[in-house]
């Protein structure tokens, strides 16, 4: 039998700082790699902000290192990150597309920062979804969770927010940049929280 890889000895903290924070029904699950050889900690927290959404966050990719790449001042600087989403409880997959997210940064280096696309996120747990990608914001819903000091984790986390996106979207995305995009999205009170919405393009 394979042994199953651990978590962070700070996952505990960091699950119990989101629980105070998202509120609603929360747990935490252990999620795999097909090969269980890469472990993810994933806090489902039901009812979260508000019924009838759910909110899943990772809680243990903070532990990897996320070098941000770029010509700014930032470059190459390692930004410590958790990913979380929020949707419509009937889309309780979403805690598969956060860990699998956090799996293609933690294993293929993929970096995550606000306006960064992981192209088809959704699709590979739901074929019929309308927003089969999804874009890395600021968490807008949980705002206090931009930047966060977690007692007895060394370094700062940096939760980010996804969302889902339609393939049109992440063309006028890459076509006319990321504030056009938001201000879309914003416009047209897209529900983020809706793997099945209309696209705003």
């Amino acid at each position: 039998m394979v042994k199953r890889p651990p978590l962070p000895e700070t996952r505990p903290l960091v699950s119990r700082f989101l629980a105070a924070r998202l509120g609603g029904e929360c747990s935490t699950r252990a999620y795999y790699d097909e090969r269980e050889d890469h472990a993810v900690a994933v806090v489902e927290a039901l009812g979260s902000p508000e019924t009838p959404l759910s909110t899943f966050s990772t809680a243990s990719l903070h532990a990897h290192e996320n070098r941000l790449e770029g010509e700014d001042r930032l470059e190459g600087e390692d930004i410590r990150v958790e990913l979380l989403m929020t949707v419509l409880s009937s889309h309780d997959y979403a805690g598969n597309v956060v860990a699998t997210a956090a799996f293609n940064i933690m294993k293929s280096g993929w970096l995550a920062a606000p306006g960064v696309v992981f192209p088809d996120a959704v699709r590979e747990y739901s074929a019929t979804s309308t927003t089969p990608h999804v874009m890395w914001t600021e968490p807008f819903v949980f705002d206090d969770l931009s930047t966060a000091s977690v007692e007895g984790v060394t370094q700062d986390i940096h939760w980010l927010q996804a969302v889902p996106l339609t393939t049109r979207e992440v063309e006028f995305l890459r076509a006319e940049g990321y504030d056009a995009l938001t201000a879309r999205l914003e416009a047209g009170d897209a529900p983020y929280f809706d793997l099945a919405r209309e696209s705003t393009v």
